[in-house]
Formats: structure tokens, sequence, C-alpha cells
């Protein structure tokens, strides 16, 4: 039976460029001698970057994303910024499935990538693989969660340590991807957690296909032992005549029996290689859980500890922010300072003027007093010595009458 392998790996920024190497086929020449670089034509893209590498694509879907978290991304403790499913089975479940099942198996598999990571908007890249001994699918993602920022506000975060929190995710991933496979239609058997898992299935499927051989071969022994027409005639002494039909099954039976006994030799030695890679399989899964264990444990209680520093991190950007927003605020009121001085200075004139104005206008209301006064007398004049009449016939145009 083939087995539904999903594995996972955790990728800090600076080794991103190894993965993307191998990934997309960047190297002239690898030391894995299971690459055929004359088949790589044959591999293809369920998902490709839009940026022009790995890196830069991570950085562009962080801010379309609007992706929040505190990030190491220099120095030699950096964070966790990718994640890498890497998807197979055997040979045999490829090659029995055929080119074009193979096709559709990498995008129902590719469908739980995308849900598992919340959503294709997440994920990197995603590339099957066709150039090696057995195909199998690399899916980079970033590791998303939902988290809040400074002000409690909902967001997403970048945090792989939450994303795979609790110390039976990868068991509860294998169960997960297991149970949506097979509910595609693929007639696989849940994956091994060890990582001599494909190797050790190896070794019991060429156990079985040899206890096969030995029961078919049983058979054909138990009919021989049947034969009841061997009879002893007149030939020499210890000599036996058979008929010739049964002479071929016994001499082909003969053969058989070698074969059996090599066969015997044969499933004794894989039996005992399959009891030793079981031994050592248990001895592998247990020191891998127990180091998977201490190394969750241990991202846990790292990324428990920088978030308690988030707050301090936030508070140190936006007052850099702050302080960069002071300056631009400071160099606007120098500016309106001198603007206010120059408007002052030009009020200055402005009253200076009204100032004057006003003094020209007392002169002349006072002159207009003075003319009004001597008005005044004027007519009181005219009208106490009855020379009204007078002055209107005085005031009269005069008119020129031409003598004919």
């Amino acid at each position: 039976m083939s087995y539904a392998i999903i594995r996972n790996k955790n990728y800090k920024i600076n080794a991103v460029p190894l993965m993307e190497r191998h990934n997309e086929r960047l190297n002239h020449n690898y030391s894995n001698k299971d690459i055929d670089l004359s088949r790589t034509s044959e591999n293809y893209h369920l998902k490709r970057i839009q940026a022009e590498s790995y890196q830069q694509e991570f950085k562009r879907i962080r801010t379309r994303q609007g992706l929040k978290g505190n990030l190491r991304l220099h120095g030699e403790k950096q964070s966790t910024v990718l994640c890498e499913f890497v998807i197979t089975s055997d040979k045999e479940f490829f090659d029995r499935i055929g080119k074009e099942r193979t096709k559709k198996f990498f995008q129902d598999a590719y469908d739980f990538v995308t849900a598992k990571a919340g959503g294709e908007q997440y994920v990197l890249s995603a590339v099957v693989h066709m150039d090696e001994a057995t195909p199998h699918m690399h899916v980079a993602f970033i590791p998303v969660i939902n988290g809040k920022d400074r002000k409690g506000n909902p967001c997403k975060r970048i945090n792989c340590s939450e994303f795979w929190k609790g110390r039976d995710s990868y068991s509860r991933l294998q169960d997960e991807y297991y149970d949506f496979i097979t509910s595609r239609g693929y007639d696989l058997e849940r994956g091994e957690k060890g990582s001599t898992a494909e190797h050790l299935s190896v070794a019991e499927y060429k156990l079985k296909k040899t206890e096969e051989q030995l029961a078919s071969m049983s058979e054909q022994i138990a009919e021989i032992e049947n034969i009841e027409e061997v009879k002893a005639t007149n030939l020499p002494l210890n000599t036996v005549a058979i008929k010739r039909d049964d002479f071929e099954m016994l001499s082909a039976a003969a053969k058989k029996h070698v074969g059996t006994k090599n066969a015997e030799a044969e499933n004794v030695q894989l039996k005992a290689e399959c009891t030793k890679l079981k031994s050592e399989n248990e001895a592998l899964k247990s020191a891998r859980d127990n180091l998977s264990g201490q190394l969750h444990q241990l991202e846990y209680e790292y990324g428990r500890f920088y978030e308690t520093v988030a707050d301090e991190v936030d508070f140190a950007e936006e007052n850099e922010m702050l302080k960069k927003e002071n300056e631009v605020v400071s160099l606007q009121v120098h500016t309106l300072s001198d603007d206010v001085r120059i408007l002052k200075e030009e009020r200055y004139q402005l009253e200076k003027q009204i100032e004057n104005k006003d003094e020209e206008l007392i002169q002349t209301k006072s002159l207009l007093k003075a003319l009004q006064e001597k008005f005044d007398r004027v007519m009181d004049f005219i009208k106490r010595h009855n020379l009204k009449e007078k002055l209107e016939e005085f005031l009269k145009p005069k008119t020129h009458h031409r003598s004919i």
C-alpha cells in the first residue's frame, strides 16, 4: 500500500534563496543523483511568484496583505518567515494512477495547502517536480495567524510558532491531510512521521511480494506430492521409471524448489531487515518527537517572549514616526512665524497710513466748518439787508441781444 506523505520545513529569511534555487532549478549541477536535468522541462507550477525572487515576493505579499509581525530579518537570530510543504507518495502509486490523474492529485493536494495556509494569497510558489525518481510538489507559504495590533484591533500577523502551536500539530497535519486526500478518492494509507518511513514501506513491500511467491510455490509442490504413477520396472538397481509428463513436472518442481529455498533465504533476510528498520524507525521517531517537542516548545516560548515586547517595538516605531512629524511641524511653525512677523509689519504700516488719513480728514472737516460759518454769515447779511432779490438777479445768466 502507498502512503499519503506530507512534510513541513520552516525557513528563516537568509535560507529562502537556497530553497528557491532547488525548487526553481536555478543550479547547473546537483549532488542529488535522482535529479535528471534532461526532464526538468516536465516540471510545472501551480503558482508562480510575481516578483524577481522568493524574498522579494515575500515582501510584496507582506505589504499587499498588510501583514503585521515583529520580524527579525537581519543578524543571527532571524525570525521564521516561510514554511514549505513537500507532498508525495511512492513511485508505484504515481505509475498506477497515470500522468493525468497525477496532475489532478497535485491540484487536489494544492487545494489542501491553500486551505491550511488560510488562503492562496499567502502562497508564494507551488511547483511540481517530475524530473526526479518520484514526483513530488514543493509549496512555499507565509505562516499567518489572526491577531491584534497595539490598539487591540483585529489584524493578520506573521508568526510561525503560533501557526504550529502545540506539540501534536505535526501529527494533526498528517491526519488532516490523510482525511482530505482520501476523501478525493485516492487509495493511500496515512503517512508515517519518521524520516525512514519510505524506506521501511519499500522493504515491507518486497517482503510481501516474496511471501506471495512462496505461497504460489508451495501450491505447486503440493500438486507434485499427489503423483501416483511412479512405478518400478525391470531397470537397473536403484532406478525408477516414470511418465514423461510426471518427469517434466518433477523437473520443474525441483527448479522451483531451489528458487523457493532462495526465496525463503531472501525472506528471512528481508524480515531481519524489516525488524532492524522498524527498530531504527521507532528509535528515530522517538528521538525526532522529542526534538520536535523541544523545538516547538522553544519556538512557542520565543514567540510568547517576542509578543511581550511587541508593544514596546510598536511604541518605538510610533515614537520615531512622531519625531519625524514633529520636525516637519516645527519647520512649518518657523515658516508661519516669519509670515506672522511680516503681517504685523504690514499692519503697522497700514495703521500709520490710517492715522495720516485721519489727520487729513480732521483738517478737511475744520476747513469745511470755517467755510460753512462764512456762508452762514453772508446769508444772514443778505437776509437782514433785503438783498435776496438782487442776489438772485445777479446770479441769473446774462443774455446778449443781437441788433438787427
